[in-house]
């Protein structure tokens, strides 16, 4: 009985081709799909965004709205101070 270690190989390389390109696949739709629902969370974080509330900025500090214009907002943190930051290095509105 003889086996042929080439088609064995061959045989093992195209399974092999067709599971990275299927992860491949896999991947790019999930993480297609979890872009989408960021995009969807910020734009609705900078919609809702209004003088008065508390935001944390990507970097965990915390403050809250004073004023909007356009892309500038201007968040009073704790000590008093006012920082002018960019709409969108807020992170999240504080609940």
């Amino acid at each position: 009985m003889t086996v042929d270690f080439g088609q064995s190989i061959l045989a093992s390389s195209i399974a092999l081709g067709g599971m990275l390109v299927i992860m491949a696949i896999v991947y790019f739709i999930w993480s297609r799909i979890g872009l989408k629902k960021k995009q969807k969370y910020f734009k609705e974080l900078h919609v809702e965004l209004a003088p008065g509330q508390e935001i944390m900025f990507a970097g965990g500090i915390y403050g809250t709205v004073k004023s909007i214009d356009g892309d500038k907002v201007e968040v009073k943190v704790r000590s008093g101070a006012v920082l002018d930051v960019s709409r969108y290095a807020i992170q999240q509105i504080a609940q």
